[in-house]
């Protein structure tokens, strides 16, 4: 009869060897990253960008759960690790694409959270449903560092190397695969490295074999799973049309653009006021040009004629054409064309197109060619694929009009779904450069959808005041005018006062198409509120406490956040206030529904749920370990440090992520450099400091090393903040590679830094209390769970100043923390 001993012996038979180890953590890791940067695409296609910070804090909490079930069971898995490694890599796969494939059956709605209870619900399913691969990956990870416990440091660089790799390798995917078959794709790669690890067992490998083979049959037969998209996205709107037709695709890591035929699209830059089709002529036929099934804009139907494109000087942001004859002109947001028709219609000798998405020109000049009549194709439009703030900050060129095209559409607007969009196109500093750019007779023309009750024109107006301001011109009020239509508002500002032939031309531009003015030099109230009215002329009133009364006073009692966005804080979008909604609701009863920004509600429930998850899936398995196996106060100090280090680290990470979107242009671009940066690089910092304690060890090297991690930390992030707007700004010509080489050499000293606090203190803990190594994971990676949101949450309120400067007082009390473990 065989006994425990004989079992041990016949399980470490089937170790894995230390190399095939590493590189099967290597590529699983990889897979992990890849596939919670993946998620962030499905959710942008499927709901909106705010998921972003959902899928992190999903793929942190099956972290979370697996370190704490591997720390409760470690006794039980001794002799057992490679069998539970193995076991666990062969499902990643299988995780992976059944998990995706069962969220997209979850009838999950944002826009239904507040009406429809069962949504809570429903988001909470796909949050738990989404995290099980994670789960699955970390499982992996964590029995890494138990069949080699000696090799701490190295498990932990080959994980961080492996999810710098996967964070750089799924972007350049994306150029070529769909997002919804990247689950397939990353289920390959997670297959083979299932069979590293089992290339020591032929029991195992054609055991896996058979798996994998059946499971690719069934997915063969099934075929991927699409997306499931929104209701209440443009795409699903467009595609309900009895004659909707899908034309063209492309995909790039910024977008999925889908182009849609039908008779019944019909886009325009807001309300067309005061045309006769009569007398005009019909709109011309349109094709809708969707960004990730939400944003459209329109491809027109051209055929060389400017006559069908009239309608196009009845809108609001034709008024800068009305002010500078014959212009120079720069369109930031080209998308399908229409303000650059709108440029050629009012006599422009030249336009400048700038669209930031890579694939929209070949799409639109190329595949749609002979729908656009080449439109891009002309002698007098030159375009030009950059981001538009970072393409005038590389270039010293003037201009006489400067247009920011409407760049998303009036549904999202009116939702709030991009409430905690980052967007570096509307900040004070970023006008400002607008405004540096203009010729001497130049005008800035910035148009936005109207939102009810007045905010987002309201909050436009004040940042082009103080950017003017900022620019040293000392009276505004003499360069500025705000002009709306029922749904669209455009602000004009002007390096030169306005002169009393323009202030003419306002007036009669508005007066001949019924569009409102709400301020411009020299009006009266009386004047303003006239066309489309509302009970008072909020608008005008707002302007002249933004100009000439109170203003930080009226930016505190307005009901909504109107004060300007900055760089340090660039949600232009964001307009709630917690203090303003007991009087909504009373003033609004249960229509203040309409008023929510989903966005920021999707965030708060995410660290709510998040929470709940810790304390349930973490707290309360780790709180059934025995008290009695440590000295008093070990386990609240190993809470302390190992809770401090995911807090902080994560909030680091979101602020350096929301940072370099202005330098790197691209969000997408600005995540994959950072993670990658940042985890492959403490990856490193993880191997120097195993290096190191291995070869002098001890409690008082440890708290050593740490501190002084620790203090070069807080030095290179101030170091930083100082050093950061002038690399921007040096940088803002380079190319891509050259700016994400930049990025990744700027951040590697302070991500090396950032690998060393965790594994010295792992180490630490492992050797002296050992039965407190399942709390240093869980609580390390339940802090993760609940950062990634919060740092988000916190930067809104803040700015990411602020939340630096938390982090490092983080770091600090860490610091302090493992003084006390290490004595």
């Amino acid at each position: 009869m065989s006994g425990p001993g004989d079992a041990a012996r016949v399980f470490k038979a089937y170790r894995v060897r230390p190399r095939l180890l590493f590189v099967s953590i290597l590529l699983i890791s990889a897979v992990g990253i890849a596939y919670e940067i993946a998620l962030t695409r499905v959710f942008s296609i499927a709901q909106w960008h705010h998921f972003a910070y959902m899928a992190i804090s999903m793929a942190m909490l099956g972290f979370a759960v697996s370190d704490t079930a591997l720390g409760l069971a470690r006794d039980r898995l001794r002799g057992r690790e490679a069998l539970v490694f193995r076991t666990a890599a062969l499902l990643v796969p299988f995780g992976i694409v059944g998990c995706y494939a069962v969220s997209q059956t979850v009838p999950f709605e944002t826009l239904e959270l507040v009406s429809q209870p069962r949504q809570v619900g429903y988001l909470f399913l796909l949050y738990t449903i989404l995290a099980l691969p994670f789960l699955l990956v970390s499982t992996c990870v964590a029995v890494g560092f138990l069949l080699e416990p000696r090799r701490v440091g190295r498990v932990y660089f080959y994980t961080m190397l492996g999810s710098g790799l996967g964070a750089a390798g799924i972007i350049a995917l994306m150029f070529f695969a769909p997002v919804a078959s990247l689950p397939y794709l990353l289920a390959i790669t997670a297959a083979g490295a299932f069979v590293l690890c089992a290339l020591d067992s032929r029991r195992w490998l054609l055991g896996g074999f058979g798996a994998l083979a059946g499971g690719a049959i069934v997915v063969a037969l099934a075929g991927t799973t699409p997306i499931r998209v929104s209701d209440y996205k443009g795409l699903s709107y467009a595609l309900r049309f009895p004659d909707a037709t899908v034309v063209a695709e492309a995909r790039s890591p910024l977008a999925e653009l889908t182009a849609v035929s039908s008779a019944l699209i019909r886009e325009t830059p807001g309300q067309i006021s005061g045309y006769s089709v009569e007398e005009s002529g019909a709109l011309p036929e349109q094709v809708g040009l969707y960004f990730d099934a939400g944003a459209v804009s329109p491809v027109h139907r051209f055929a060389g004629s400017l006559e069908p494109f009239a309608f196009l000087d009845h809108v609001t942001s034709a008024l800068p054409y009305q002010l500078v004859a014959r212009p120079r002109v720069l369109v930031v947001g080209a998308g399908g064309g229409t303000e650059v028709l709108s440029a050629l219609v009012h006599r422009a000798r030249a336009v400048i197109a700038v669209e930031v998405d890579p694939r929209v020109i070949p799409l639109v000049n190329e595949t749609l060619g002979d729908f656009s009549g080449g439109l891009y194709a002309r002698n007098d439009v030159r375009v030009v694929v950059a981001d538009g703030r970072g393409f005038l900050q590389s270039h010293a060129d003037r201009y006489d009009v400067i247009q920011i095209a409407l760049l998303d559409s009036f549904s999202a607007s009116a939702a709030g779904v991009h409430s905690l969009s980052e967007s570096y196109l509307y900040t004070t500093e970023a006008v400002s450069l607008y405004l540096n750019r203009l010729t001497n007779r130049g005008v800035l023309a910035i148009t936005r959808w109207l939102e009810t009750p007045p905010r987002d024109a309201i909050k436009l107006f004040a940042t082009v005041v103080e950017a003017l301001e900022a620019n040293g011109i000392e009276n505004p009020w003499h360069h500025v005018a705000l002009i709306r239509s029922w749904n669209a508002a455009t602000v004009i500002a002007t390096r030169t006062p306005l002169s009393e032939y323009q202030i003419r031309a306002i007036r009669e531009f508005t007066a001949e198409r019924g569009l409102d003015r709400a301020f411009h030099p020299g009006i009266d109230e009386t004047e303003a509120n006239q066309y489309t009215l509302l009970e008072q002329p909020t608008y005008y009133h707002a302007a002249r406490e933004i100009l000439f009364g109170d203003r930080e006073r009226f930016y505190a009692e307005y009901p909504f956040h109107v004060e300007p966005a900055t760089d340090n804080s660039p949600y232009f979008f964001r307009f709630f206030k917690w203090r303003s909604l007991p009087a909504l609701i009373d003033a609004m009863g249960r229509d203040v529904v309409s008023f929510v920004e989903w966005g920021y509600l999707i965030l708060i429930l995410t660290v709510a749920q998040g929470s709940l998850a810790v304390l349930l899936l973490v707290l309360l398995p780790l709180s059934l370990l025995g008290r009695g196996e440590t000295p008093p106060g070990v386990r609240p100090r190993t809470v302390l440090y190992f809770g401090g280090l995911g807090l902080a680290y994560m909030f680091l990470e979101i602020a350096f992520i929301q940072r370099f979107m202005l330098f790197l242009a691209y969000p997408v671009y600005a995540v994959g450099v950072v993670l990658t940066a940042f985890l492959i690089f403490s990856g490193l910092g993880s191997l120097f400091a195993d290096r190191r304690l291995g070869a002098v060890g001890g409690g008082s090297a440890t708290r050593r090393l740490v501190g002084v991690a620790i203090v070069l930390i807080a030095a290179s992030v101030l170091l930083y903040g100082l050093v950061l707007p002038h690399l921007f700004g040096a940088g803002a010509g380079w190319g891509d590679a050259w700016r994400i080489a930049a990025s990744l050499l700027f951040l590697a000293p302070l991500a090396f830094l950032m690998g060393i606090p965790f594994p010295a203190g792992l180490q630490l803990v492992s050797d002296r209390y050992e039965r407190q190594v399942p709390w240093a994971w869980g609580v390390n990676g339940g802090a993760s769970v609940v950062g990634a949101a919060l740092a988000a949450l916190t930067a809104v309120h803040v700015g990411f100043n602020g939340v630096v400067g938390l982090a490092l007082v983080v770091y600090g009390g860490c610091y302090l923390v493992v003084r006390r473990i290490a004595a």
